[in-house]
């Protein structure tokens, strides 16, 4: 079983998620941690963690680069 890996960390919930989304598109497993404190503002500290498999970390982490 792939371990899961941190690649991203998001200040801003929604653009986390537009990441998740284009990532999805893609193929590729993605979950979204600490969203719910980001959202309610609660002990929010390091942001929203965007974590993929490990196998997959190479591959989004490129695709994250082609961002504009």
């Amino acid at each position: 079983m792939d371990e899961l890996v941190t690649i991203a960390t998001f200040l801003n919930v929604t653009e986390a998620n537009i990441v998740k989304g284009l990532l999805e598109s893609e193929g590729i497993q993605v979950f979204l941690y600490d969203e719910r404190a980001a959202i309610n503002f609660v002990n929010y500290i390091g942001g929203v963690r965007l974590v993929v498999k490990q196998s997959d970390e190479e591959r989004a982490k490129t695709i994250i680069q082609l961002i504009p």
